[in-house]
């Protein structure tokens, strides 16, 4: 029995090797039957048994394949191209051939290259047998002139008949973009150390059919470098077909960088009819090699009482990659109530450190009296082999001597007796005239004799 979609559509009593076709689109072949001596024919189960085998009916089943690849530039093309090459691969991957076969091919707008061999867009064969291909349409199209990135798809479309006349349609295709006529390139070195200056040029061409005017065109310069020189890195100007205009500065750096800094892109700005056009570079990389050195100031412990010693380390890290002569000033004056107990608050001569080593210093303090004390900046002094002299200057620390204050809304310590402090007065904006400002003072300070005589 042959069911199609649950429904009953065939019967017939059938023996091996016999085999039927069903309306064109299966062909049901028995393999092997269970034999008559077969003990289920008698047991009780009852379960007789067959093997057949079900072909579906074969049908024809296109792969399309569009190719533009040309070099480097798969896909992507820009006027200096020329043109873009199109091959179109056909293979019948299906059971069935495919007749009366019909291949158009759309270019979305593009025209066909004006030298080019072929500029048919329908073409059509006979027949595609199972397992064929067909790999002869190949062609070229232009390059058109944009003043933006324009995206178009090579389309191909295929349609053709089966053995039953039934109608097949395969398609596929290539998106490919072409790039704004107008083009800009930036370069400068790949790397330089600190004493180096790097040279910059801007190459700017317009490779498109027709002139570009009022042409804004700018660029910038990177965090940790300056400019050398006096160069506008802004300008104004019109382009004529093919035209080639190229711009030059020079930058110095300010700190170093092993892993690289990403210099700008620079831009372009045009309007034509009403609307607005633009252009952008590549961000060139440069590595900039140098000693550069970290400094850090910590305290320990953070909270201690009066009297108590307290351990400051100063540690400079050179994370550049070039070695470095390097020396720890902490000399500044320490706050009131702070003295130094022990240790130099110096290096008494500069060390040598290369990438990733450091050297520190060490000294200990004590406060007089309670509070939180803020430390001074520590000075890390240094040059490299290279010549780069440059200083890095630590953060401030704190600590606190005694119990600190309670926060507002905190019930104090037992023990803890807050101190009274006297606020600072916030002097006026108003400006005083001469002599006002005497008498107003000695008011006040007969007003504060009075008060106190009361008391």
């Amino acid at each position: 029995n042959l069911y199609e979609n649950g429904e009953l559509v065939y019967s017939d009593s059938m023996l091996v090797n016999d085999q039927f076709k069903y309306g064109g689109e299966a062909r049901v072949t028995v393999v092997e039957l269970m034999p008559g001596s077969d003990i289920h024919w008698q047991d009780d189960t009852y379960e007789p048994w067959a093997k057949i085998e079900i072909e579906l009916r074969g049908l024809p089943e296109l792969d399309i394949v569009v190719e533009t690849e040309k070099g480097d530039d798969k896909d992507i093309f820009q006027l200096t191209n020329s043109k873009i090459p199109v091959t179109i691969n056909i293979k019948n991957k299906g059971d069935a051939p495919l007749e009366d076969v019909d291949i158009y091919i759309d270019t979305d707008g593009l025209e066909f290259y004006s030298f080019g061999t072929s500029t048919k867009t329908h073409y059509t064969e006979d027949i595609i047998e199972d397992g064929a291909s067909i790999n002869q349409i190949s062609f070229d199209l232009e390059i058109p002139s944009h003043m933006k990135d324009t995206e178009y798809k090579i389309s191909v479309n295929v349609t053709g008949i089966d053995e039953k006349d039934e109608r097949h349609n395969f398609s596929d295709g290539k998106e490919i973009t072409i790039l704004n006529m107008i083009s800009i390139t930036k370069t400068t070195k790949p790397e330089i150390f600190m004493t180096d200056t790097a040279f910059v040029q801007l190459v700017i061409k317009n490779d498109g059919a027709y002139t570009v005017n009022n042409i804004e065109f700018r660029d910038s310069i990177p965090n940790y470098f300056e400019l050398v020189g006096s160069s506008p890195l802004q300008w104004n100007f019109n382009m004529a077909p093919g035209q080639i205009r190229d711009f030059k500065y020079t930058i110095k750096p300010i700190k170093p960088e092993p892993d690289g800094y990403d210099l700008p892109a620079a831009d372009a700005t045009w309007n034509v009819g009403g609307l607005e056009y633009s252009q952008t570079c590549t961000k060139p990389e440069i590595i900039v090699h140098g000693s550069k050195i970290l400094l850090e100031k910590t305290v320990s412990p953070t909270q201690v009482e009066r009297n108590e010693n307290v351990t400051v380390t100063i540690t400079a890290t050179n994370v550049g990659d070039v070695k470095a002569s390097v020396e720890i000033i902490d000399n500044d004056p320490l706050p009131d109530n702070v003295t130094l107990v022990s240790g130099e608050t110096y290096t008494t001569s500069p060390k040598v450190i290369g990438e990733e080593n450091s050297i520190s210093l060490t000294y200990i303090i004590s406060a007089s009296a309670n509070g939180t004390y803020e430390l001074p900046q520590a000075t890390a002094r240094f040059h490299d082999l290279q010549g780069y002299r440059s200083e890095e200057i630590s953060a401030s620390p704190e600590f606190t001597a005694g119990n600190p204050p309670p926060l507002p809304d905190e019930t104090p310590r037992p023990g803890y007796t807050p101190t009274p402090t006297t606020p600072t007065p916030v002097p006026s904006p108003t400006r005083e005239e001469p002599g006002f400002g005497i008498l107003a003072g000695l008011v006040g300070l007969s007003m504060a004799v009075l008060l106190a005589l009361r008391r």
